[in-house]
């Protein structure tokens, strides 16, 4: 039952009495508008009414008046605007998202939908490890904190070289969800790699280094440095690796000088190479690998098989490396003027 009175200046009384709906299948045993009454009066008239309701949007004032628009049966979370959506670091498999609150309080949860055709036939939800799945229950939705705040968070596991279209909404409480508000749409890139080798002396080929001549017991450093470029967009970085023929070989003389991790101050004979310098402009870093990290006349021997030489840990813009050859002749190295090896230089990146 519900009674309502109106007091106006003639005294009089309304009373109403409502029995509680039911059918056949079932009885609504209790309703109202929300959660306790309120009052408004003046010397000529009494009106009280119901509270704990919101009026809708479209309100209609004047300089005289203002009409209030529908009633709203619960408190909606306000609509978010559109997120920030973008590639800063240039990526192939990840976007970052940065929420916009829209003024919601600090309980209100977020859900993000995502989509690879601008939602024209696709919808998929960003999920709790932050990538996308079809999973649209209340487990996707987070609070603010929990999207990274003002820092946001990567999206990841995304496809190269596609766009993709974010909106997101709200819902504070059980029942108070919001609309989707506008969307935004950024794009990954595809992978790359470039990756160059040449010398001090000349960055097209053939690429030479030559010892002038080696003295027997002195260690003759190459006449130019190996020179390695690097730039990648792989979120892992990767390595640089280096290959040799077998060590320093004359046909003419039938012999060897064989390469071997050494310190070249000391050993007999030898062969190897070190990193004499590794940089980047930006990301890495770019840094060099045991056995050729070490300085001095301590080389890193060279074998016929890929040895990482240099390395970085994530993506990397501008890395440059420079790497020294050394070598010595033994008293009873035959003298020839064809000791040669070959090198080869592979880069092969972490996706």
């Amino acid at each position: 039952m519900f009674k309502g009175a109106i007091h106006a200046s003639l005294t009089s009384a309304l009373l109403l009495f409502g029995a509680v709906p039911t059918s056949t299948n079932f009885t609504l045993k209790d309703y109202d508008f929300g959660s306790g009454g309120g009052s408004s009066s003046s010397t000529n008239y009494r009106l009280d009414g119901s509270t704990g309701t919101q009026t809708g949007k479209g309100d209609q004032t004047s300089t005289n008046y203002r009409v209030k628009g529908g009633e709203l049966a619960t408190q909606n979370a306000n609509v978010p605007p559109a997120p920030s959506w973008t590639n800063p670091s240039s990526e192939y498999s990840r976007l970052k998202l940065v929420i916009n609150t829209g003024g919601n309080p600090s309980d209100v949860k977020f859900q993000v939908a995502i989509s690879t055709d601008a939602f024209v036939t696709i919808t998929n939800y960003v999920q709790t490890d932050n990538t996308i799945g079809n999973t649209n229950d209340a487990t996707t939705y987070q609070t603010y904190a929990s999207w990274g705040s003002a820092t946001g968070v990567w999206i990841v596991g995304l496809s190269p070289g596609v766009t993709y279209t974010v909106k997101v909404r709200a819902l504070q409480g059980a029942f108070s969800g919001s609309a989707f508000g506008p969307t935004i749409a950024a794009a990954t890139i595809s992978p790359t790699l470039t990756f160059s080798v040449g010398t001090s002396l000349t960055s097209t080929p053939p690429y030479a280094i030559t010892f002038a001549s080696l003295p027997a017991g002195v260690v003759t450093t190459g006449n130019a440095t190996a020179n390695i470029g690097l730039t990648t967009n792989a979120l892992a970085g990767g390595l640089v690796y280096v290959m040799s023929s077998g060590g320093l070989t004359s046909a003419r003389a039938a012999t060897t000088i064989p390469s071997a991790t050494a310190d070249l101050s000391v050993a007999a004979t030898g062969y190897g190479a070190i990193v004499a310098t590794a940089t980047q402009s930006s990301g890495g870093p770019f840094t060099s690998m045991a056995p050729f990290n070490n300085t001095l006349n301590n080389v890193g021997g060279l074998t016929t098989a890929l040895q990482p030489i240099l390395t970085s840990q994530a993506a990397i813009t501008g890395g440059t490396s420079t790497i020294n050859l050394k070598a010595k002749a033994s008293s009873t190295t035959p003298s020839s003027t064809d000791y040669t090896d070959t090198l080869i230089f592979v880069a092969a990146m972490r996706y």
